[in-house]
């Protein structure tokens, strides 16, 4: 089991006692080290399988994990035992089994997003807020960053914020539901109000494992102090790396994971920095890159043994953004070979994908844009979810408003408020409530749909009678809709691939609900003959032949809030991510001139390209001289264009008139190379490329 490992990595899995960062470097191999740990401990005696929890940060890293300890355990231990899972999955456990400690049922809710908007729009309804001053998926993002911050974050809140999150909190608890952040707060709420549970779970768990450290918000970091107090054996081990804390905008604080030896006195720390990835090029562009971070621990990545230099990473500068996206397809179509998914394209911002996705269809190159409508986002399933969710919780009122007008039954905002006194919920109202003619047939064939014994049923076959019974799949089979046939797949493909393997209906709803909010619940990019194209954000963890990079200018990446705040260092960590994604061919590209929401931007090259050491690059492009014709691995686009001049040293260009095809006539202020800043009359100051303006003599 260890003869695969290098040194650095050996040392991670053999060092059992007390607290332990790994610094792990991206491709440096961190959940191999994860999974080989715990089963060391395993096989050493150390600790049984329930005695382990392992924590992620999505189902879908939870599952690999799950799967490698599988292959690992060699019937010695099971895999099945292990307390592995995402935090929130985790913590709902402990939740089901310590409900009646913090006042809820057992049977309480878990609200999604969805949920969790239809609350705020009642309650902003109830104080007869100004709907578009009060957007709920806006205060659902504000009071998810409240809980996220653990205990005590809402104690001094006032004001409408205050009255908000209490009025919400409210609502909550008479539906006897949480949303996703209440899953860690209640159970921090639990260890700080039942110490006897706290000190169940401390003695249960005799060691602790971290994936994705840098990723921990502060309700997470307090969930796994109360774990590991001071005096304990403290035996936590936490798998991380500095340089790719890329989410402070969800909750992440990186300063966790920097302050990891001031948290646990004693702390040891391991470097992982041997890439099994990149080629050596690639590595000394990234290390040079993130070099300029100040808030760091500092590490250097170097290839594997035997791993050669590869080619030097490209940075690509072109006129326009069109220019960008026909030289990405041109070396696409040229290097492909019908293995599509080897390529990405990897944006700052969701809004670069058009470009790309007109220009792939218009040459027939296969794209899959990653990050595009979820699985368990698209409106059939959440309907589904919320027919199967009504079924074996009649109290749900939210699911009710969802699925009573799917199909159309005639119970609009009127019918719905009279059937609200004539019970405890809505579904009890509907039985109780003296109804018209027509409304009383109609609630009665939507209630028959739910009479029948579910719970001696399978799952599946539970789902398939109520979602026929209830005439929502006819709903779908009899529309015009042109997604229809789609929809009916995805709902089949819900019921055959995911509640059949569910006992219970109750397991899988906990599934479902815990799906929902995660972010990485999407297929591999590699199951898809396609070049994939999606955020840097959406990319981390993956891992490509070959990445584009396009849009590298400043102002777009970085962006224009972090060069006017000067938060540099995580947009740095977010650049470093991505050019850490390739393992053959990395291509940087900017344009001299770019459509941004209508309009044309001249913006300078990115500020990340001049922090890269030189060595590593090789320049082309407009600005570069003539673009050169690579071998086929390369950039084979060739625009024609003569090398541009740059400006004779002794020519001094500032303060001459100048003229532009759009932004009128200015004077040039300053001179960088061929950029030239240039105060316009009518448009204020702009960099150019001079090639763009006429120069008075």
């Amino acid at each position: 089991m260890l003869e695969n490992l290098n040194n650095e990595q050996r040392l991670a899995v053999e060092t059992t006692d007390g607290p332990l960062l790994v610094l792990s470097g991206a491709g440096t191999g961190k959940t191999r080290v994860l999974t080989t740990r715990i089963a060391y401990i395993l096989n050493n005696g150390l600790a049984a399988p329930w005695q382990i929890l392992a924590l992620t940060f999505t189902n879908k890293a939870a599952n690999e994990m799950k799967n490698r300890l599988g292959q690992m355990g060699g019937g010695a231990w099971s895999a099945a035992d292990i307390w592995c899972g995402t935090f929130h999955s985790v913590c709902l456990r402990i939740l089901r089994y310590n409900c009646d400690r913090v006042g809820l049922r057992r049977d309480f809710l878990v609200f999604g997003e969805d949920d969790q908007k239809a609350v705020l729009k009642s309650i902003f309804a109830e104080m007869a807020l100004d709907p578009k001053e009060y957007s709920p998926a806006t205060w659902v993002e504000k009071i998810s960053m409240i809980k996220d911050k653990g205990l005590d974050a809402a104690a001094h809140l006032g004001g409408r914020m205050g009255e908000i999150y209490d009025a919400y909190n409210a609502e909550l608890a008479r539906l006897n539901a949480v949303d996703f952040g209440d899953i860690i707060l209640r159970v921090l709420e639990l260890f700080q109000n039942a110490p006897d549970v706290l000190e169940r779970y401390q003695r249960q768990f005799h060691y602790i494992l971290v994936d994705e450290f840098q990723d921990t918000n502060s309700a997470q970091m307090q969930f796994l102090t109360m774990l590991t107090p001071a005096g304990g054996a403290q035996n936590i081990c936490c798998v991380g790396d500095d340089d790719q804390s890329i989410y402070s905008w969800r909750g992440a604080e990186i300063k966790h994971i920097l302050n990891f030896d001031q948290t646990y006195e004693n702390a040891q720390i391991i470097r992982l920095e041997t890439n099994y990835r990149s080629t050596a090029n690639i590595l000394g562009a990234a290390n040079s890159l993130i070099r300029h971070n100040s808030g760091r621990l500092g590490k250097d990545l170097h290839p594997a043994p035997g791993m050669d230099a590869g080619e030097a990473v490209y940075v690509l500068t072109v006129p326009t953004d069109w220019d960008e996206a026909r030289a990405i397809a041109d070396t696409i179509t040229r290097n492909a070979d019908n293995k599509y998914n080897d390529f990405a394209i990897l944006i700052r911002a969701g809004s670069l994908s058009r470009l790309f996705e007109e220009e792939f269809t218009s040459r027939g190159i296969p794209y899959r844009l990653i990050g595009a409508t979820k699985f368990y986002d698209r409106m059939e399933i959440r309907d589904a979810i919320a027919y199967l969710r009504l079924l074996a919780h009649p109290f749900d009122d939210l699911s009710f408003l969802r699925v009573i007008a799917k199909p159309r039954r005639g119970f609009g905002p009127s019918a719905i408020a009279k059937i609200r006194g004539f019970g405890p919920n809505l579904m009890a109202g509907l039985r109780a409530a003296p109804l018209s003619g027509k409304q009383r047939v109609a609630a009665d064939e939507f209630l028959a749909a739910f009479d029948f014994s579910w719970d001696t049923m399978r799952p599946a076959d539970a789902a398939q009678t109520l979602l026929e019974q209830s005439g929502y799949m006819k709903m779908w089979r009899d529309s015009r809709d042109v997604d229809a046939p789609e929809r009916i797949e995805n709902i089949r493909e819900l019921i055959t691939n995911v509640i059949s393997k569910y006992d219970t209906m109750a397991e899988f709803l906990e599934h479902a609900a815990l799906m929902m909010t995660d972010d990485n619940d999407t297929e591999s990019p590699s199951d898809t003959n396609a070049v994939s194209i999606m955020t840097i954000h959406a990319a981390k963890g993956l891992e490509f032949n070959t990445v584009f990079l396009p849009g590298w200018e400043d102002g777009i990446f970085p962006n224009e809030m972090a060069i006017n705040d000067g938060s540099l260092e995580e947009e740095r960590r977010l650049a470093y991510v991505a050019v850490t994604r390739g393992r053959v061919r990395v291509v940087i590209s900017n344009a001299m001139s770019r459509m941004v929401f209508g309009e044309r931007k001249y913006n300078a090259p990115s500020r990340f390209i001049s922090e890269m050491d030189p060595a590593f690059l090789t320049f082309q492009g407009v600005g570069m001289g003539a673009m050169r014709t690579l071998n086929t691995r390369g950039i084979t686009q060739s625009y024609g264009n003569a090398p541009r001049r740059s400006a004779p040293r002794s020519e001094n260009l500032v303060g001459k008139l100048v003229l532009h095809t759009e932004m009128g006539r200015g004077v040039i202020i300053e001179v960088d190379g061929d950029i030239l800043t240039i105060a316009f009359r009518e448009r204020g100051i702009k960099k150019v490329a001079r090639q763009f303006v006429q120069i008075s003599k």
